[in-house]
């Protein structure tokens, strides 16, 4: 009879053993689900955040490169244009031209001089480089010597 009792106790403590490592297990087996959902909302905030900003960078080196092209394009034409003879000088209406500074009937940029005599020896250039990119025209000035005296003229 002892050793009936002693085997029901033996099984007595190894189930209730086993009862309490399988509650233990239970409970830290794994995550719930509402943790999993956050998880992943966060995750995917995240991702979405990186996405828009990456949009942003994006559209501001398209317009850094539209207008750095637009600035060189109007340097370029206005060293053109002071290689020339001064007294030749006149405004030029708008015209179309390419990234090259090439005009073309549909260039993505537009190019346009503006001449004013400020005395008879000295005039204002002004070369204006505009496009559909551009929130603002790329607008350089400079005075042109044509030579004679710098006084005003009566």
């Amino acid at each position: 009879m002892t050793c009936t009792t002693s085997g029901t106790t033996l099984r007595r403590n190894v189930a209730a053993a086993t009862a309490a490592r399988t509650r233990a297990v239970g409970m830290r087996g794994g995550f719930a689900l509402l943790s999993v959902m956050v998880a992943v909302v966060l995750l995917a905030t995240g991702v979405m955040a990186i996405g828009a900003a990456n949009t942003v960078r994006l559209k501001a080196v398209t317009k850094s490169t539209v207008r750095s092209t637009a600035l060189n394009l109007a340097r370029g034409h206005l060293e053109v244009l002071r290689g020339r003879d001064p007294w030749s000088l006149a405004t030029q209406s708008a015209v179309a031209i390419d990234e090259a500074g090439v005009p073309t009937a549909s260039g993505p940029y537009t190019r346009q001089v503006l001449v004013t005599e400020v005395r008879s020896s000295l005039v204002k250039v002004e070369v204006i480089v505009t496009s559909g990119a551009l929130s603002a025209p790329v607008n350089l000035v400079t005075n042109i010597y044509r030579g004679g005296t710098m006084t005003p003229s009566p």
